[in-house]
C-alpha cells in the first residue's frame, strides 16, 4: 500500500467506469492468508467475474474481484453480481485512503 497520492489518484479517476456494472460470478475462493496490507480483512472471498464488454473480440472480459456483503454459503455459480466501490487496505492517519472495485451479489 505504499502508493503515492498521484498513483492513487490515477487509479481512482477511472473507478466511475465500473460503478454499477453487472456481471456473473464464475468461481470463488476464500482467502485465509492475505498479502501485506490486507491481513485485517481475512478471511475474505475473491472470485472471477465475467462482464459483457463489446470492445473486446470475445465480447466479454473476466476480472478478479473481492466479493462483499454476502456469506460464502449463499454464493452460486453464474450468480449475478454488481460492482461497488469500497475502501481497500488499511490506511494510516497520514495516508491517502485508497478505493477499488469489489462486487456484491444482486
Amino acid at each position: 500500500m505504499n502508493s503515492s497520492p498521484v498513483q492513487i489518484w490515477r487509479k481512482h479517476k477511472n473507478l466511475h467506469n465500473y460503478l454499477g456494472k453487472t456481471g456473473r460470478l464464475l468461481v470463488w475462493t476464500k482467502i485465509f492468508v492475505a498479502p501485506t496490507g490486507f491481513e485485517h480483512q481475512t478471511p475474505y472471498i475473491v472470485g472471477i467475474v465475467q462482464f459483457e464488454d463489446p470492445s473486446t473480440s470475445s465480447g466479454q472480459v473476466r476480472l478478479p474481484a473481492q466479493v462483499v456483503d454476502c456469506p460464502e454459503e449463499s454464493l452460486k455459480v453464474n450468480q449475478k453480481v454488481q460492482v461497488v466501490i469500497r475502501k481497500i487496505g488499511k490506511a494510516k492517519a497520514e495516508d491517502v485512503i485508497e478505493y477499488g472495485i469489489k462486487v456484491k451479489p444482486l
